[in-house]
């Protein structure tokens, strides 16, 4: 049974698969000879004889071993990821690449593991002390610049604590933040893009600690708790959180000024607005209103103080990107870097949750991460032996990398868009792979990305070629585009397109019903009717864009007036917006 031991035979039996499995993944096919005389071949496979080489056994294979309960869900900092970092490196030399760290496959970097240990907050008001319960009332963060905290400091109600000149919004208009506890509604405006909404959402405890703000509480919008509840919030943040170690030795936060961070209660939350005068409900049914006259609060002085003591507890462990390089051939684009990306990681074994299920058996504990995202890593693998392979090079190099730290909060690719391990270039774009969700017959996908840069038009040449569609996001308000990887390429200037399974032949349906039951659970694993076929597809496609990428006469460049590029690249080339994207 997964997730519990099991006899001495079972495990030499599952020593054996694993072997076969690495094995298979891990030999090259002949030259030429996969689907040679396939029928029904698209353009870019007759076209191109690598693209016939691309094969669903080689992806099955890789999947096979990567979600295996023998690697207990690879979680980051685990031995159990070592092993399967140590597997990708061994992939990347059978295939003639070269490392890409100093002579490494291995990017080493340090994470600071934060564990709330002690929680206590008081709000104080016309000389009274109201003690709050934690995990009633409030749930704190751990802190990763500060072991002990203790202070007290006025509050300022900010609304939602958007500071967005482009888009029209200043919350903090008029109000001085300065050493005070900022009041803040979670989410972002309604009618501002999804993707942009996101990362101001994202954004908006850099914006208070640039403000002056030495602490944040939280307030859950309406919709925000349909969606995840009080008790269930307290139950994600009580953990323990990570942050990349710099290699000075210091943690470096987003927001270095805000000394804490604590959700209040529905409860709580009401009594602390209701003291200032103001109807917290009316103010949340504000923030939810996406009339486009619809007038945002003003933020107001919140009578008082807040006291907060909080101590964290501390732990480092090390984990690492698996990075690897095939050369460019053409000199003049040498130091031109195209990005292939995958998240090795996922979120270990859950031991805390043994137990027996309603029928009496052991409860499953290992999330195996088998779409999420060996599925990803096995398609990049997949991709980087066919070009590897091919005997005509790239005109740009190929930087391949399996991350660690996804799960986390994209970590392992944060450290490396800030640390980038190459000296004789720079990325230029970025192509991730993460948790295609290969349950039916894909014929459609999703590119995350695309409106943003000249990626989109490569997306439809790709598509066009590979006789695969591309339809627009169909879970807006998921805000896929900020949650994997390529982002932290993105804030860092560069552009990216990140491909997800589509809607066709029941796409939709296996899509959401997967979040619904298996996503981040122990069901993802090998268990599932997993499509092969659509595996071979999916990677058939992303291979045509990291080729056309590779080859093109220009870098990928953002569309002039768009919202990522003239946010986070503002002095890097441009292309002229298609007229969709301009109107």
């Amino acid at each position: 049974m997964e997730g519990h031991a099991c006899p001495h035979e079972d495990i030499l039996e599952t020593m054996r698969k694993l072997l076969v499995a690495a094995a298979l993944a891990g030999c090259a096919l002949s030259p030429l000879t996969a689907y040679a005389d396939a029928p029904g071949q698209s353009p870019a496979e007759k076209a191109d004889p690598a693209a016939r080489e691309i094969s669903a056994d080689q992806i099955e294979a890789t999947v096979q071993f990567l979600a295996d309960d023998l690697l207990q869900g690879r979680d980051t900092g685990s031995e159990y990821y070592d092993i399967a970092a140590a597997y990708v490196a061994s992939r990347y030399r059978a295939m003639g690449l070269t490392p890409g760290v100093d002579g490494k496959w291995m990017q080493d970097i340090t994470f600071r593991k934060a564990s709330p240990a002690e929680s206590t907050l008081a709000i104080v008001q016309d000389g009274k002390a109201k003690e709050l319960e934690l995990k009633t009332d409030f749930i704190t963060g751990a802190s990763f610049t500060d072991q002990l905290i203790d202070m007290s400091a006025p509050m300022v109600f900010v609304g939602q604590g958007i500071h967005s000149p482009e888009n029209g919004i200043d919350d903090y208009a008029g109000l001085d933040v300065k050493g005070k506890v900022v009041v803040v509604v979670s989410g972002a405006p309604k009618g501002v893009p999804g993707d942009v909404a996101a990362t101001l959402s994202r954004g908006k405890t850099k914006v208070a600690s640039d403000m002056g703000a030495v602490g944040m509480i939280s307030i859950r919008s309406k919709s925000a708790m349909e969606s995840l509840p009080f008790e269930k919030l307290v139950g994600y943040i009580e953990g323990h959180a990570e942050k990349w170690v710099a290699p000075d030795g210091t943690v470096v936060v987003d927001a270095p000024n805000l000394k804490f961070s604590t959700y209040l209660s529905p409860e709580a939350a009401a009594d602390l607005v209701d003291s200032s005068g103001h109807d917290l409900s009316a103010l949340l049914d504000a923030y939810e209103s996406e009339e486009e006259d619809a007038v945002r609060p003003t933020g107001f002085v919140i009578p008082g103080e807040v006291k907060v003591k909080a101590v964290s507890e501390w732990e480092e462990v090390t984990s690492a990107n698996v990075v690897a390089v095939l050369p460019g051939s053409d000199p003049q684009l040498a130091d031109q870097y195209v990005v292939m990306s995958a998240h090795l990681d996922h979120v270990g074994n859950h031991l805390w949750e043994a137990g027996e299920d309603e029928d009496g058996e052991p409860k499953d504990t290992i999330y195996n991460g088998a779409l999420d995202n060996a599925a990803g890593v096995a398609t990049m693998l997949e991709v980087a032996r066919v070009i590897a392979e091919n005997p005509t090079a790239p005109r740009r190099p190929i930087l391949f990398v399996a991350l660690t730290g996804e799960e986390k909060g994209l970590l392992g690719s944060e450290y490396m868009a800030k640390y980038w391990v190459r000296e004789d270039g720079e990325p230029v774009g970025v192509v991730n792979f993460d948790m295609p969700v290969l349950l039916y017959d894909m014929d459609d996908v999703v590119g995350f990305g695309a409106e943003n840069s000249t990626m989109g038009e490569t997306l439809a040449a790709a598509g066009a070629a590979t006789g695969i569609g591309v339809t627009p996001d169909f879970l807006p308000d998921e805000n896929l585009f900020v949650r994997s990887d390529h982002y932290s390429f993105v804030k860092e200037g560069v552009p990216a397109l990140f491909l997800m399974s589509g809607v066709e032949n029941g796409g939709k349906e296996a899509f959401t019903n997967f979040l619904k039951t298996d996503y981040h659970g122990p069901g993802d694993d090998l268990s599932q009717p997993l499509n092969w076929e659509s595996a071979r597809k999916f990677a058939l496609l992303n291979y045509e864009i990291v080729k056309l990428t590779a080859n093109a006469d220009a870098r990928p460049m953002w569309y002039e007036g768009n919202y990522f590029g003239d946010k986070f690249d503002p002095e890097g080339p441009r292309a002229p917006a298609p007229a969709e994207a301009a109107e």
